[in-house]
């Protein structure tokens, strides 16, 4: 896109009044932000507008352009991790984001120079990442938006649109938790538990409305081995209200405890990072477990079932 020269004049003006901060600009900057897993890809940028005018790719985003997919200052992409965009290695940092705009295939360029202004485009150097993105058209959007538009607890697309031109990328991090348990670790574990749920804290704000449903008191926890993942199923479910708590993976983390995830039509939808289980220490086969908050308040607590 081609800069408006009145806004420099404008601000090299000797004893402009307006201040940057409270400028009213043809393409005002925002932010987009996701964090899947722990992992946060945010997209700063500046949205163009059509303002009546059609067919922008071509006639005012021209063929063989390198552009910015945003206005004004590049547009950045931060990673606070790395992550992958359609299958390619994108290290944690921060990055100005470029697609070669032609009839045929585009691709997409990651420069570490985040300074750049949109009509400094850079060539092809060291340090780049590069890789194909396909488009589709959809119904017009007047302005350019990027936006997270699909996620789950591995990734996601990360989507961008102007005018009839879509473009998805798919968005992949890499997993918080190691779901892999040691078999003699995890022949000790399996079995069925008797787990009785504490009471839950007696609430007496009457400006807050009652929960729709309390946890279930006490319930059967079935543990089993599954390749080398512990795999188990609470009955009853803790809720019945909501899908999603009667299967669960039991995740392994420090000083030999674990947490606990729920499983739903087989896909990890939540980790529950705010709960630790302990197991008792001896013995060839546990004999329960004890479930604490952060604050080491017990939660709940299961017993092996014996026959």
């Amino acid at each position: 896109m081609r800069v408006c020269a009145v806004a420099f004049g404008l601000i090299g003006m000797s004893g402009t009044a307006v201040a940057l901060d409270a400028q009213v600009m043809a393409s005002e900057r925002a932010t987009v932000s996701q964090t899947v897993d722990g992992t946060t890809t945010t997209i700063n940028y500046a949205r163009p507008r059509a303002r009546g005018r059609t067919g922008l790719f071509g006639s005012r985003v021209y063929w063989g352009e390198i552009w910015t997919p945003g206005a004004n200052q590049a547009t950045t992409l931060n990673v606070s991790k790395e992550i992958r965009l359609e299958g390619k290695a994108v290290p944690k940092g921060t990055y100005s984001v470029w697609i070669v705009i032609d009839k045929g295939p585009w691709e997409m360029v990651l420069d570490r120079d985040t300074t750049l202004y949109h009509t400094q485009g850079p060539k092809n150097r060291p340090g780049q990442i590069r890789f194909p993105i396909t488009r589709e058209k959809r119904a017009f959007m007047e302005t350019l938006t990027w936006w997270f538009p699909y996620y789950t607890p591995s990734g996601g697309t990360l989507a961008l649109q102007w005018d009839t031109v879509y473009v998805s990328l798919h968005l992949t991090v890499s997993p918080s938790h190691s779901s892999a348990v040691a078999a003699e670790v995890a022949r000790r574990l399996v079995g069925v538990y008797q787990v009785n749920f504490e009471p839950e804290p007696v609430r007496t704000d009457t400006t807050l409305s009652a929960p729709s449903e309390t946890v279930a008191r006490q319930v059967t926890f079935t543990i089993r081995q599954q390749g080398n993942e512990l795999r188990a199923v609470m009955d009853p479910p803790m809720y019945t209200t909501e899908e999603g708590y009667r299967d669960w993976i039991v995740l392994p983390t420090k000083r030999a405890w674990f947490t606990l995830g729920r499983i739903h039509k087989g896909e990890v939808i939540e980790i529950f990072d705010f709960l630790q289980v302990q197991f008792d220490a001896g013995g060839d086969v546990s004999t329960g477990f004890e479930i604490r908050a952060p604050n080491d308040q017990l939660v709940a607590k299961g017993t092996r079932r014996t026959s």
